[in-house]
């Protein structure tokens, strides 16, 4: 029996899993035979588990000891009520109770999911317990999974619901902005790829542009450096920092800094207090905006990983965000030797040659569909000491 379940976003579900996996890293993440259900086995704090779906990007929710159905039909129906009624009745908990239900990839036939709702409701109701729709003590999830046809019901531990959204922090709506910026998800994402759990260590952000990295990073809390070689970056960078947290000055942030500096030249751009100190880099490269005079983009990537060892973590990790011809069969993920990949700037095959050379390791490599021409690799890649 599955202790919990995670429950993930739809947008991008295998980036998804490798962020669960990113922020979990004491858990082993396993599919139950869909893209957007994932078994965390092992032990969990269960506080710790709701503050990270709070900053998450990819995860919707997690239920903690759940009642599993693969659904066959209608007697189905009374085996989950049973099942559920005696997790209920034997849980010891006290106050108001509520059930909160969705479906994801599709609808499962002949099934509802408020009608499921309301039965474990009366039986909530027939244990003492008060209703409460809206912010209640307890709480049950419910999710019916039409990819896979399973039922899962368990003890709500978060929820973050399908129309949260961040379009209230897309780059159009910040006071400096440029045309080609990444959605705030993919952002968040990156960042929580690359830095995992919440913790003392910062995350970089070598080429900042218009923040939208170091907004992601900042509003959840995670201490963030952010660099740049134009000071028009660096000043519009600080604007919609200031904007994001609706405040006057950056040094009333604490978390997050913002420096004119040199992502290939890390050691003396960034103060010494956080030299060894910083997990994870996130760097969507400014193809078009190249600062650094004569070198090639390869070369000014090349020579930033470089640099970022003489400040990073040993187990640092990086991601990088790179444009790419659209794959001829849309997919999510990609094996690590795909040959699928044609970069929009350089040959791929010399840019895996690069990142070994710098000694670092690819982890896993992702795609995003923007639009017809244009697709985005997310690769993460993980610290090979030189010693």
């Amino acid at each position: 029996m599955a202790g919990n379940i995670a429950c993930l976003r739809g947008w991008h579900p295998a980036l998804a899993r490798a962020e669960l996996s990113a922020l979990f890293p004491n858990n082993e993440i396993r599919p139950l035979d869909s893209q957007r259900l994932m078994e965390i086995s092992g032990e969990l704090d269960l506080q710790d588990a709701a503050n990270i779906i709070q900053y998450s990007s990819g995860i919707q929710a997690i239920l903690h000891d759940p009642v599993i159905i693969d659904w066959s039909g209608e007697d189905c129906l009374n085996e989950l009520i049973s099942k559920v009624s005696h997790k209920i009745e034997k849980s010891g908990k006290k106050g108001s109770f509520g059930v909160f239900h969705w479906r994801q990839e599709g609808k499962i036939k002949g099934l509802s999911g408020s009608k499921i709702a309301g039965l474990i409701g009366g039986v909530a109701g027939r244990n003492g317990f008060s209703i409460d729709l809206d912010n209640p003590d307890n709480k049950l999830g419910l999710v019916l999974d039409g990819s896979c046809g399973k039922v899962v019901c368990g003890w709500l531990i978060d929820y973050i619901s399908q129309e949260e959204n961040s379009n209230t922090r897309r780059a159009t709506e910040r006071p400096f902005f440029k045309p080609i910026s990444l959605d705030p998800k993919l952002a968040r994402l990156a960042v929580n790829l690359a830095g995992g759990p919440l913790d003392e260590y910062a995350i970089l952000d070598p080429m900042t542009g218009t923040g939208g990295f170091l907004i992601e990073a900042g509003l959840i809390g995670r201490n963030v450096i952010a660099l740049d070689l134009e000071q028009e970056m660096v000043d519009g960078a600080s604007k919609n920092i200031l904007w994001a947290f609706d405040c006057e000055e950056v040094t009333q942030i604490e978390n997050v800094e913002i420096i004119r500096g040199d992502a290939t030249d890390l050691s003396n751009s960034i103060p010494k207090r956080w030299h060894r100190k910083i997990s994870g880099l996130v760097l969507d490269p400014p193809y078009g905006r190249n600062s650094h005079g004569s070198l090639s983009h390869f070369e000014l990537i090349k020579n930033t990983l470089n640099s970022f060892r003489d400040v990073a973590t040993d187990n640092a990790t990086v991601v990088l965000i790179l444009p790419i011809q659209p794959l001829e069969v849309k997919k999510l993920q990609l094996e690590i030797d795909s040959q699928e990949i044609n970069l929009l700037h350089g040959q791929w095959n010399d840019f895996k040659h690069m990142l070994n050379d710098c000694k670092w390791n690819i982890r896993g490599l992702w795609v995003e569909h923007v639009h017809s021409s244009l697709g985005r690799l997310i690769l993460h890649a993980s610290n090979d000491p030189l010693n």
